[in-house]
């Protein structure tokens, strides 16, 4: 397991991230992406090849989903955002 320490804080609450970033058909956050992708390079499920978005989407999505955490975690494809 990954975790990118944020900040120190006391009691967090535990979220999973999700939206456009996990694959609606395995429920992972896996993905196939090219070395220096565009905004508009189609990003896939490394485990179904199913179309998640584009990079710009996907990053977008991710930084929404992440701004008010102060702690991500990576583990086998889910990420977990604890506030």
């Amino acid at each position: 397991m990954i975790a990118l320490w944020l900040r120190e804080v006391g009691q967090m609450v535990r979220k999973r991230l999700d939206d456009l970033l996990d694959c609606k058909r395995c429920g992972t956050i896996r993905m196939d992406i090219p070395e220096e992708p565009d905004e508009d390079t189609p990003i896939r499920c490394s485990g179904f090849g199913a179309l998640l978005g584009t990079w710009g989407e996907l990053r977008r999505d991710f930084t929404r989903q992440i701004a008010s955490a102060d702690v991500i975690e990576l583990n086998h494809g889910t990420i977990t955002k604890n506030e």
